[in-house]
């Protein structure tokens, strides 16, 4: 039996449409897991910034708040983020001066616009100021 050159093409044809559509099909439910991650990371980083304004600002009420959004930060945020943030938590539990405190807000405040997109920022972290006077 013969196969001639047409049919050859149209099953050549018939794998790359097929095998075509499932690489599009992974690439579509890849990129709204990541719209979705994304979407998360920046509910709970709006909360984490109530927060952290309210320690620069040498307030304590959110300090409750900033513990619980950690516990998600751990499920959605980078190392950065965590590491930046604990270390904050660390310096919050030890130390009653919300001014050394204030020199950690704006670290974490930059590792999170790293995530959420900005990773080639110019800003630094003594930049972020919660409040102009």
């Amino acid at each position: 039996m013969v196969i001639s050159d047409e049919l050859i093409k149209l099953a050549v044809l018939g794998i790359g449409t097929v095998a075509g559509y499932f690489l599009k099909a992974y690439l579509d439910r890849s990129k709204e897991a990541e719209i979705r991650r994304i979407s998360d990371r920046r509910d709970h980083y709006r909360n984490l910034v109530l927060a952290l304004k309210s320690l620069s600002e040498g307030e304590r009420e959110h300090a409750d708040l900033l513990r619980y959004e950690f516990s998600f930060v751990w499920l959605y945020a980078p190392d950065s983020v965590i590491r930046s943030l604990g270390k904050l938590l660390r310096r919050l539990n030890s130390e009653g001066d919300t001014t050394a405190i204030t020199s950690e807000v704006g670290e974490v405040i930059l590792a999170m616009r790293r995530d959420v997109g900005f990773k080639r920022t110019r800003l630094s972290a003594s930049e972020f100021e919660p409040h102009i006077k």
